[in-house]
């Protein structure tokens, strides 16, 4: 099963520094799994972030912190960090989060997008 999808951030941090973000600044998501009826086996969610202007850390593998929220109905939002591997190219961020740093709340969140 793979769903592509967008949200609205809110909120986005890098090692705890705010990173500037828009009003109604979107996020490309693509959630993707096995179905196995009663669950998802080896969950991962790619992103893509534009950014307005460029930023650059040194950490390979930063801790990004993220408030999402439903682009039709503000009030269903979502927050979660993660620690783990991403790319910044041409004013973008890009990365993976797997199953282990997967909550159920943000896969529920990504799943209620589609409806």
């Amino acid at each position: 099963m793979k769903i592509q999808t967008s949200a609205e951030i809110t909120s986005l941090k890098c090692d705890g520094q705010d990173i500037e973000v828009s009003e109604h600044h979107n996020i490309d998501l693509e959630f993707s799994a096995i179905d196995t009826g009663g669950g998802f086996k080896d969950p991962m969610l790619d992103f893509s972030i534009p950014l307005k202007k460029s930023i650059e850390w040194n950490e390979e593998q930063p801790n990004l912190s993220l408030i999402l929220a439903d682009p039709n109905n503000e009030d269903k939002k979502v927050s979660f960090s993660f620690n783990g591997e991403i790319t910044v190219k041409n004013h973008q961020i890009n990365g993976r989060i797997k199953e282990d740093q997967l909550s159920r709340e943000v896969i529920g969140f990504v799943l209620n997008l589609l409806r």
